[in-house]
């Protein structure tokens, strides 16, 4: 399976709600643990949800520059590593 974010093949894709207050599936796209991972670390789910940062799309995650330069770090992890994520600092002030 092709993460659509890293582009790695891996063994398996966990579901990340595109728009997080939509329980459907059809919000959700598959994404490799790495990539879920730093998405989360990254961003609030308000901030996910705030159609002026334009988080809720693959496309719009990639144009993002913080997370386009945390998918191009874990592309280059092995598949078999666990990435390891740090809080956004504004993350951890809550």
């Amino acid at each position: 399976m092709i993460c659509p974010l890293c582009q790695r093949d891996v063994p398996s894709l966990e579901s990340h709600h595109l728009q997080t207050r939509r329980k459907d599936k059809e919000a959700t796209e598959g994404v490799c643990p790495g990539c879920h991972d730093q998405i989360h670390a990254m961003f609030s789910n308000t901030d996910l949800r705030n159609p002026v940062l334009g988080l809720d799309t693959i496309e719009g995650l990639l144009e993002n520059e913080k997370m386009a330069r945390a998918v191009r770090w874990v592309a280059k992890q092995p598949v078999t590593a666990t990435v390891k994520t740090k809080l956004s600092a504004k993350l951890r002030r809550r």
